[in-house]
């Protein structure tokens, strides 16, 4: 596993891509992907990801299912939004739970969202196992074709 700024020193090139399609509206979104604890399926939610200290974090309510589910199982996949074109950038690995008091302000302070990160919120850590980038080659024609790229920590 690695920290967003471990997968930055290691592939900066996939995570530039990344970071650009993450911010392209301004504020990061994207998707989370997560297990659900009630019978192991699928379960996607947009959320608002915060970058601090080298490293990407989620709030998510208390009384979310995404709560439930990383709790159960803290296997995750993050995708950002379609952009034109259709490049594509998603990583994976293990949420995990911040309960520091001080990380949990630092994770506020660096909050772009106006709502903060209210006491009612949980706090999890994105570790990163693997990034996926997807481009297309002869976008639109007969002979596009996928340039996949993909990085996993050492």
């Amino acid at each position: 596993m690695a920290t967003w700024a471990e997968f930055e020193a290691a592939a900066p090139e996939l995570a530039a891509f990344g970071r650009a399609l993450l911010y392209k509206t301004g504020d990061p979104i994207g998707y989370l992907a997560t297990v659900r604890a009630t019978d192991g399926g699928p379960r996607v939610h947009p959320v608002c990801p915060i970058s601090t200290n080298g490293r990407l974090y989620v709030t998510i309510p208390r009384v979310s299912p995404k709560v439930r589910d990383l709790q159960a199982n803290p296997l995750y996949m993050f995708h950002t939004f379609p952009d034109d074109r259709d490049p594509e950038f998603s990583f994976r690995g293990r949420a995990k739970l911040v309960t520091d008091t001080a990380e949990r302000k630092a994770v506020n302070e660096a909050c772009t969202f106006a709502t903060g990160v209210r006491d009612s919120d949980e706090v999890f850590e994105l570790d990163i196992e693997r990034a996926d980038t997807t481009t297309w080659e002869n976008w639109a024609q007969a002979d596009t074709r996928a340039v996949r790229r993909s990085w996993t920590p050492s």
